[in-house]
């Protein structure tokens, strides 16, 4: 004779074979596992182009400035015109302070430089040297970062002074004068951050010092020399931003 287990018994032993392999489950999940995969890195931060910096630059200027005399007093060498060349080699330190603002850097920087420009000019009965040694500006910049590098456009400032020797050749008098001047410069550049505290960077400027007129006030008295000098010039750059 078969027996037939009752229906509420069937149905407590189905329950407790749900609930025993709930707990199996349950139990597994709580234990650690080494297939979990490790938490991801963080990141990397972009590069802040804040903060001031201190640098060295070299590199080369070019121009062709224009030169006339004249003379109040009739000299047969009124009115002639020379076109000289100002190339030169250049170099100096800079500072600056950057203060970025998402992708857009805004900056201040100054420079001094040593050059060595310098023509003589060869009129009939007159002789003219224009030379200087040293030229310097304060600029703003305007940059946009993208991480560790940055494109930029400047302007400013630019100061130098002029030395000017004119010589009287009949009569062997001469007479010498300085004249500082300051002019405008602009241009544009790029730097890249070789490591955090590291930046190389590449520049181009033009410089204007507008039209000088240094008159003779000794034994050239009346003669008059008017210089427009102008110039460009590629530097290139290290920095140290702190």
């Amino acid at each position: 004779m078969t027996i037939q287990p009752k229906p509420g018994l069937a149905r407590l032993a189905l329950l407790c074979g749900t609930l025993s392999c709930l707990a199996s489950v349950t139990s597994a999940a709580d234990m650690p596992s080494s297939r979990l995969l490790p938490p991801a890195p963080a990141l990397p931060g972009f590069y802040s182009w804040t903060g001031v910096y201190l640098g060295v630059q070299a590199g080369y200027a070019w121009g062709q400035e224009r030169t006339r005399f004249s003379d109040t007093i009739g000299r047969a060498f009124n009115g002639l015109a020379f076109r000289q060349s100002s190339d030169s080699a250049l170099g100096g330190a800079h500072a600056g302070f950057n203060y970025q603002a998402g992708s857009i850097v805004f900056g201040v920087e100054g420079d001094i430089e040593a050059l060595d420009t310098g023509e003589t000019l060869i009129a009939p009965g007159i002789a003219a040297r224009v030379k200087r040694d040293w030229q310097g500006s304060l600029r703003g910049r305007v940059g946009f970062a993208l991480d560790r590098f940055m494109i930029y456009a400047t302007g400013g400032a630019s100061f130098t002074d002029f030395d000017y020797h004119l010589a009287n050749a009949a009569t062997g008098l001469a007479e010498t004068a300085d004249r500082s001047r300051t002019g405008w410069t602009a241009g544009a550049g790029v730097n890249f951050a070789y490591t955090d505290n590291l930046i190389l960077g590449a520049e181009y400027r033009y410089t204007d010092f507008g039209k000088i007129n240094q008159t003779g006030r000794g034994p050239l008295l009346g003669l008059t020399v008017r210089h427009e000098p102008t110039t460009h010039a590629l530097r290139a750059s290290v920095g140290y931003k702190f």
